[in-house]
């Protein structure tokens, strides 16, 4: 799964807290591994420096605890800055208790022994719950709030409207009627052209009435929208200020149960060292018989040491099991580029301990079997391999490239074209590899290898086998350069051949072709 959170995130929060310093290194590790559990660290790290009593730093220190041991396999000390792995460990042996002293005081010594181990730890109510009665409210306000529609408007909907067209539609009517029997009778009761005009202006009037009126409704309307947001508003602080009410209260009463739990813990504390004094008391005085319990704790003792001896003689064993491993993983890097056991470990293997040349050799060998991770991760573009192959390899590690830049060998793909067309192919006679070289300045054997040409088979059935960083070689050839050191076998492949590679041997040796 996923983690939730980042490094940076972790390392960003443990700084801004002001506890990045108190972490210890198993803890900074496991933290880079997993953000998750640094995040978890951290938070048992600000309980501890905000606890009130040494019970609830107890506490975080021991949910820290198990985070660690949940996590990583190990346990940070008292104070989360050491590191001891788990399960075993030498903080982790138990035994027996010692054998108790007996004697003439034995009925007072074992009755307060008995009250001591019979005391009980202490335990205590649980504390007050905060629960939020205004949570679903607030909630559903703010969704109000969030979701309210854009504010419209529109005159065919509003019931204000409606009134105001039907009041000026009558008004007009009349008014167009009063105008018109005023003309009329005016012009001895026959209507007239001028009677007709101005009862249109008089209706006309109170249709310009009706449509002025629309502004003023918009206005009114969008007044209502602004009032009932602002009234949500108003609804949302007063039940927000209920909450904040609540939780005061709450905060309150919780600080009174903290007051009265270290009251009655003092009290218990009191109580079980009150007891633990009189049984000191009662076994002072029993001294003469003190001899006898002696003996018998110094046969315990021995037993229990002989117990612990075999104890740690387990922890060594595992811990020479994990030497092994970790001897594992350091040949897995070094002899098959596999640095994943050692990042297992916590190791940065960012920065790849062998030399720049031996990681060329292996990526080569990779690319060979169409992986060519290890080329684009020294800045090689594998293309070149693709292409004077015929691109019949596939790759193991990211696929094949499809650009055309030239290549960190020296070589363009035009130039390894125009070889293979020239030469009908990536196989080539002695005289035509030398050739090659000869006629280009600056190229060099293995800038011809790394792009896929190799020389044919000695026709006297010498066959050649190529070593990365040195080109096809005559068989005698491989097996000098294995006596005395500069390569080695590392494999064989699919059809029995060995597998050839440079080693990290310093010096140039001469290659006979």
């Amino acid at each position: 799964m996923a983690s939730r959170f980042t490094y940076d995130q972790f390392q960003q929060a443990a700084q801004n807290s002001g506890l990045l310093g108190q972490f210890s290194q198993a803890d900074l590790l496991k933290a880079q591994q997993d953000p998750d559990f640094g995040m978890s660290i951290l938070t048992q790290k600000q309980n501890y420096a905000n606890a009130a009593t040494d019970a609830e730093r107890a506490a975080a220190n021991r949910r820290a605890e198990e985070l660690r041991a949940s996590y990583g396999n190990y346990t940070g000390g008292k104070d989360g800055s050491g590191f001891t792995l788990t399960p075993l460990s030498p903080g982790s042996f138990t035994y027996d208790k010692a054998p108790t002293y007996t004697g003439s005081y034995d009925s007072n010594i074992n009755d307060l022994w008995d009250q001591q181990l019979n005391y009980g730890s202490f335990t205590y109510a649980d504390a007050p719950t905060y629960t939020n009665r205004y949570d679903d409210t607030i909630q559903e306000l703010i969704q109000d709030i969030l979701n309210r529609e854009d504010f419209s408007y529109d005159p065919a909907t509003d019931p204000l409207y409606q009134n105001y067209r039907k009041q000026y539609t009558r008004e007009g009517q009349r008014a167009t009627e009063d105008a018109l029997g005023a003309a009329s009778a005016a012009s001895g009761g026959l209507p007239s052209s001028y009677a007709s005009t101005a009862a249109g202006q008089a209706g006309n009037y109170y249709a310009a009435q009706m449509t002025d009126k629309i502004p003023e409704l918009y206005q009114l309307a969008y007044n209502q929208y602004l009032n009932d947001y602002n009234m949500q508003l108003s609804d949302l602080g007063v039940v927000q200020g209920a909450e904040q009410s609540d939780y005061d209260k709450y905060l309150n009463q919780l600080s009174q149960y903290n007051t009265d739990r270290n009251f009655d813990y003092n009290a218990w504390r009191d109580q079980y060292n009150m007891i633990n004094n009189n049984l000191q008391t009662a076994l002072g005085m029993s001294d003469s018989e003190y001899n006898r319990y002696l003996n018998d704790l110094n046969q315990y003792n021995t037993d229990r040491n002989f117990a612990y001896n075999q104890f740690m003689d387990e922890i060594n064993s595992q811990e020479q099991e994990r030497q092994n491993a970790l001897q594992e993983a350091i040949y897995q890097a070094q002899y098959a580029n596999d640095w994943s056991g050692l990042a297992d470990r916590g190791w940065d293997v960012s920065g790849n301990p062998t030399d720049w040349e031996r990681q060329y050799n292996l990526a080569l060998l990779a690319a060979e079997y169409g992986d060519y991770s290890g080329l684009r991760a020294l800045g090689i573009n594998p293309q070149v391999f693709n292409y004077a192959s015929g691109g019949s390899r596939s790759s193991g590690g990211g696929g094949n490239d499809n650009n055309n830049d030239n290549t960190p060998t020296g070589m363009t793909q035009a130039q390894v074209q125009q070889i293979i067309n020239a030469y009908g192919g990536t196989e080539l006679t002695q005289e035509q590899w030398d050739g090659i070289l000869a006629n280009n300045p600056g190229l060099t054997a293995d800038d011809l290898t790394a792009a896929g040409f190799k020389i044919q088979s000695n026709s006297g059935g010498n066959n050649t086998i190529t070593v990365p960083g040195y080109g096809p070689l005559p068989s005698e050839e491989v097996e000098r350069l294995i006596n005395s050191g500069y390569a080695q076998i590392v494999g064989t492949d699919a059809n029995g051949n060995p597998i050839v590679v440079r080693t990290n041997k310093g010096g140039n040796v001469a290659i006979s072709r």
